[in-house]
């Protein structure tokens, strides 16, 4: 496994920005956006430079309509584009694409001692607005798009919304010519593990014609987490091996399993797979005369 912190591409411009957590760091802090502990989302947002002094610093600030609640409001909006950095970093370990892309908004400033308006440093500034999925990876047979949420709790209503989101997102991206089949990977609290999740999951799919060529499943925070740190951990020196098209075949197994499709458990089996097998090692018997 690459140990270094992956590059992946931001804002419409696709600015190159450097994560800042290696695949470890990032599956571990992951679980911290779950219990929504203050001092740990503090922590986090201080590594993404979206803590006050850091957008104070980098003229990355938030224009509110209103005083009301200001500070509250910016913690929902560091929380939700941590969620959507955090997915992308950690996507892009999966098979090591070309590009893995972010639709969150940035801010182009440039720092002290720059000399012309080409020498800029990009931050992430909020997460993606409306009309485009927040997290995109363009393979030449096949598309992934990435539809998170950072929300405590979520309801129930609010997944079945986010499934509907990415569904939305998908017939968007196809009726503006792309052709080839779309996974759309929805990533919240809610697991499919749960009957009644399921049930919203097959009441989206059941509206999606097989000619769209469009696939929906969920995986939940938790089970993101504990993914990436067994990437990180008992599947370390096989992560390298993973290829697009090893990716397309756990795609496959995860939608065709429909409501009871697990990408997390798929993705390990595939790693299982490309494990090397030690070799089997014969033992001679000796005879012993009595």
């Amino acid at each position: 496994m690459d140990k270094n912190n992956k590059t992946i591409a931001i804002g419409t411009h696709k600015d190159p920005y450097k994560v800042p957590l290696n695949l470890k760091q990032l599956s571990i802090y992951l679980q911290y956006i779950i219990p929504s502990s203050k001092r740990e989302m503090k922590e986090i947002f201080g590594k993404f430079e979206l803590d006050s002094a850091s957008r104070r610093r980098q003229l990355n600030t938030i224009d509110f309509t209103t005083d009301a609640n200001e500070r509250k409001t910016l913690q929902n909006i560091n929380k939700g584009l941590t969620m959507e950095l955090f997915a992308s970093g950690m996507f892009s370990y999966f098979d090591h694409p070309s590009e893995v892309h972010s639709n969150c908004l940035v801010n182009r400033y440039q720092p002290q001692g720059a000399v012309d308006d080409s020498q800029y440093h990009v931050v992430p500034k909020n997460y993606a607005q409306g009309g485009m999925p927040d997290v995109q990876i363009d393979y030449t047979n096949f598309m992934v798009i990435l539809e998170v949420s950072a929300m405590e709790k979520p309801s129930l209503e609010y997944f079945k919304k986010q499934l509907n989101g990415a569904l939305k997102h998908a017939r968007s991206i196809r009726e503006n010519g792309y052709d080839k089949p779309l996974y759309c990977l929805a990533i919240n609290e809610r697991s499919l593990d749960l009957t009644k999740n399921k049930f919203e999951l097959e009441k989206v799919l059941e509206t999606i014609k097989p000619s769209e060529q469009i696939y929906i499943t969920a995986i939940s925070i938790q089970e993101f987490a504990d993914l990436g740190q067994e990437m990180a951990g008992t599947y370390e020196n096989d992560i390298s091996n993973v290829q697009s098209d090893n990716l397309l075949s756990v795609l496959k197994a995860t939608v065709e399993n429909g409501v009871d499709g697990q990408f997390h458990e798929e993705f390990v089996k595939c790693l299982d797979d490309l494990k090397p097998k030690e070799p089997y090692e014969w033992t001679s018997q000796t005879s012993v005369d009595i």
